[in-house]
């Protein structure tokens, strides 16, 4: 059971069936799973997995992607490409934290009139 307020203030009980998986059962009702890491199912994919594998053998592990501290590698600049080609742009620029681009990069580039997802 899972209790929260709603809105006007009154309880609400939700039963939950926490199986693990891409989807679980709220009051009888299959609902996408985001509390999950696996909300898109792809846990257990025999393809993934082995992708993984490869791309580990090859590039080893870490505990972030920044190029000043692990260098800059094909793939980084593989998705800047294709990124800035999907976006019509000439560049795209991909940082591996969020909230670092936040505070260092997007003061540096932006101006006035960009565009910026993060």
């Amino acid at each position: 059971m899972t209790r929260f307020s709603s809105q006007m203030g009154e309880v609400i009980t939700l039963e939950v069936d926490w199986t693990a998986g891409k989807f679980i059962e709220v009051d009888g009702q299959p609902c996408l799973n985001m509390a999950t890491h696996n909300y898109l199912g792809l846990q257990g994919n025999d393809d993934i997995e082995e992708s993984a594998i490869k791309t580990l053998k090859k590039y080893g592990v870490g505990s972030c992607g920044p190029r000043g501290f692990y260098g800059t590698v094909d793939v980084h600049l593989d998705l800047e490409e294709k990124l800035a080609q999907f976006m019509k742009m000439e560049e795209a620029v991909v940082y591996a934290y969020g909230f670092s681009t936040i505070a260092s990069a997007i003061p540096a580039y932006a101006k006035r009139g960009d565009i910026l997802f993060v």
